[in-house]
Formats: structure tokens, sequence, C-alpha cells
């Protein structure tokens, strides 16, 4: 077995989700070696400008997947949520572990703000999030900041702000729930996450049967059957990071209910819908169907 090049972002998170993944591969695979190879995309570089105004969708993507189909690694590691709806021809999503908290978590430098009337400052980039924020609480605005997490919650400081917004994938996964002032974890019915938020996507060449099977064995078949219904339900909406849009497809038992939002654009009022059913997939391209 060869040694398997790994690709991944070089962010502390990325890191993180990327030795995930090697180690759930290890435990059906102990004679696999691995070495994790560090890539700067322009998402990462880019720091300060709007993700609209650099690309948008696969700002964090592109950059592995051209090394990807250069052969230059063997498979990459991705936020789920980062990817494009449609992926390169040559390539595929191979495998998705279990997935963590889906949620959005609103940090805040006083829990009690948010009973109150006064105004409060969030600092996020996200329009999805900042719509839907806004519709919950109409005390807050909101001033976009982008980085890593430690970034963001030092910005909460540095730039005189009441809270942000962040996912609780990536609090969990680097431990950060303990360090946080004050938090509230955010339901779909407060807030609808985004597409994949909390999956981790495992993508390599087609052509690279072997390393496919490998893969295959550490893929969640729940996470699997909710990652496959949310991106086509982004396929459907032709979605991208300007519209506030949200998707989230969750088992109860033997049904799954699958969560959506959608407004048109930033001041258009947001419609919210609940489906429940049998199969995610259906639900996926009925909730596409109603908010089309």
């Amino acid at each position: 077995m060869r040694t398997l090049k790994v690709g991944s972002r070089k962010s502390a998170l990325a890191m993180k989700q990327t030795q995930l993944v090697v180690d759930a591969i290890k435990e059906n695979h102990p004679e696999c070696s691995f070495e994790i190879i560090g890539i700067s995309t322009k998402g990462d570089r880019l720091q300060q400008v709007p993700l609209a105004q650099i690309g948008g969708s696969g700002v964090f993507v592109k950059e592995v997947e051209h090394q990807l189909q250069e052969g230059l690694i063997d498979f990459a590691v991705h936020s789920l949520k980062d990817m494009p709806a449609i992926l390169p021809d040559d390539l595929m999503l191979a495998a998705t572990p279990k997935r963590a908290t889906p949620f959005d978590c609103l940090i805040l430098q006083d829990k009690e703000s948010l009973a109150q009337e006064e105004p409060l400052l969030i600092g996020t980039s996200s329009v999805r999030r900042a719509k839907q924020l806004a519709e919950a609480y109409p005390q807050m605005t909101f001033t976009p900041i982008r980085g890593k997490i430690e970034t963001r919650i030092q910005k909460m400081t540095t730039e005189n702000l009441d809270g942000t917004v962040l996912a609780c994938a990536g609090l969990e996964r680097l431990d950060y729930f303990d360090r946080l002032p004050a938090y509230k974890v955010l339901t779909p019915e407060v807030c609808v996450p985004a597409v994949g938020q909390g999956i981790l996507g495992v993508e390599c060449r087609k052509e690279d049967t072997e390393l496919i099977q490998l893969l295959a064995g550490i893929t969640h078949q729940e996470t699997h059957e909710a990652a496959q219904a949310e991106r086509q339900f982004l396929r459907r909406m032709d979605g991208n990071c300007e519209i506030p849009l949200g998707g989230y497809a969750e088992k109860s038992g033997d049904e799954w209910i699958f969560h959506a939002y959608l407004a048109k654009d930033r001041s258009a009022e947001g419609r919210y819908l609940r489906l429940v059913g049998a199969n995610a997939f259906e639900l996926a391209n009925q909730a596409a169907d109603e908010l089309l």
C-alpha cells in the first residue's frame, strides 16, 4: 500500500478535520500510511474581501481540487458546506463520515442581551445567517467579518461587537465551547443551517477505484443520505453565497425531516419550510418545488 497524500486547507480546523478522516481510515486499515499536505486557497488568502467578490462558491476548494486533478494528492478533505453543488467531471464525493452538530451557534458577550430590546451588533459575513437572525431578533444589525474561529472571537472585542455566529461543528472539533463568554445554539426553526454544515466531504478522482473502495468504509449511511438530499436541494435552488438559503435533512425515527429556508435576496421576506416523509431526497425536491 502506497503512502496516501491527503490535501487540506492549512487552518487549524481543516487540519483537525483531515486528521479525523485519517484516523477513521486507520481504524479499518491500520496498514495505511498518510501524508497530510496543507494547501492555501483563495478564500484563505483574501480574508478581507467578501467571498462573492472572489468567486463565491468553491473559493475554499478549487485549488485543492486542482492538486487532486494533477495527481499531486490522492484525496482531499473539505467541509461539505464549502463544496459546490456540482463537482468537476473527473472527481467524486467518495465518503461522508458521521455528521457533527449541524447547527449555527450565536456567540455573545452577554447572553442576557438577547432578552433586551437594546440594539445588538453581530459580526457575520453570511447572508443566510444575517437574514434569518434579523427575522428572529429585530434588534440585531450586522457587520461583515471573516477569518478563523479565534480571529472572529477576538474581533468581538477588537471591533466592539455584541456577538458573532459560527458553526457548532468547528467549535466542537476544536474544543471551543468551554472558552466562549456566552452562546446560544440556533435550532433550524430559528436558523436553517447551510447545506452540508457539520459534514466532512472526502473527494477523490473517479479513476482511483481502489481508493474509492477504501474510503467508502468510513461513510456513515444516515449522513450520506442527508448529504445527498441537501446537495440535491442546493443544485435545484442554484444556491450561492449571495442568496439567503439553508437546507438541512435530519432523521427522526423512521422518518426524515427536511428544513428549508429561502429569501430571494437580502431585502425580500424569507420563507421557512418543514417537510416530513420517508425519503430525504424526495423531500429535498419537494422543498425546491415549493420554494422556486
